[in-house]
């Protein structure tokens, strides 16, 4: 009995005796913290708050003017005024622009005449736009308020959508010291290989009292784009029939250079004479401009995200075969 309890020792000791050292040196190993290591750790360092602010991207901050901006998911180039007597689409939501025209016309008949517009134009929701336009002269040292003109734009659709956008326009005519006026517009733009940017308008406009004038325009210019996004150069014509209650009329034609300089990313300056093609039309009307975009409220992204020009439906028309 004595014998077989010793036996029975010796086998323990053989199977068990090593497993309470093990458990020791895995207990001492650095994987395995002790209780005392523990509670001598280095307490956790607070950091101050970091306060991070992003920027607004401006809708003319593009790598080139056919890029697609704003809501309507227009090239750039539209955003601002391009041609002298071409007006095209409408500007963004949110944005504003200030034009001032200068306009020196000289008649076949008669003295120069100096006249100035100044146009505010504010881009609403839903393609929509407001425009504000006041004209006035000096001749002879002496200065004369001509008219107010209101005008509201809303283009058909997002651009890209319809070949040539269309844009209807409305508006009336506040002429002082004459009966008012209205007008119908359709305008109309598109882009030809990338730089090649077209404009036209259709124009009927009616007095509504006095002498009862009513006149038929067109105007269309073409403009490329020599150094992008800074210097477009091209061509404008104008085309007007007007009559009366007398059944007095004319038409005047008028054609010319265009010349537009972008100084920075929100002004742009224009030079463009267009010059009389027949007798009643003036010898010389030299267009001068300045303007300014104001982005107050707008945004570059499109309203479904940022642009894809590969979803243009009628990409035909803006790629050279």
């Amino acid at each position: 009995m004595n014998k077989s309890l010793s036996g029975i020792n010796q086998l323990r000791k053989i199977f068990f005796g090593p497993i309470p050292a093990v458990l020791m040196g895995l207990c001492a190993s650095p994987s395995w913290p002790t209780r005392a290591e523990t509670t001598n750790a280095v307490p956790p360092v607070r950091l101050d708050p970091v306060i991070v602010t992003g920027k607004t991207v401006s809708l003319h901050e593009v790598a080139s003017e056919s890029d697609l901006v704003g809501p309507a998911n227009q090239p750039e180039w539209t955003t601002r005024r391009v041609f002298a007597e071409t007006d095209i689409y409408v500007i963004p939501t949110g944005e504003i622009e200030f034009n001032q025209f200068y306009v020196s016309s000289h008649p076949r008949e008669g003295k120069p005449e100096n006249l100035f517009e100044s146009e505010f134009e504010f881009g609403l929701p839903w393609r929509t736009q407001f425009d504000v336009e006041m004209n006035y002269s000096v001749n002879s040292g002496r200065g004369r308020y001509d008219e107010t003109l209101l005008e509201l734009p809303h283009a058909l659709a997002d651009w890209g959508k319809i070949p040539f956008n269309p844009t209807i326009d409305g508006g009336w005519r506040f002429i002082s010291g004459e009966a008012d006026a209205y007008f119908f517009r359709l305008l109309l733009a598109e882009e030809f290989c990338k730089r090649f940017h077209f404009g036209a308008d259709l124009t009927f406009d009616q007095q509504v009292g006095g002498e009862r004038e009513r006149s038929y325009e067109l105007n269309t210019a073409l403009s490329y784009a020599a150094i992008d996004s800074k210097l477009n150069v091209g061509v404008e014509l104008l085309a007007e029939y007007e009559s009366d209650a007398k059944d007095e009329h004319s038409t005047s034609v008028l054609l010319g250079p265009t010349v537009l300089y972008k100084p920075t990313r929100n002004t742009h300056v224009g030079l463009m004479p267009l010059f009389g093609l027949n007798h009643d039309a003036p010898i010389l009307e030299a267009f001068i401009v300045f303007g300014i975009d104001f982005e107050l409220f707008a945004h570059r992204g499109s309203a479904n995200g940022e642009a894809d020009s590969g979803s243009n439906p009628f990409q035909m028309f803006r790629k050279c075969r």
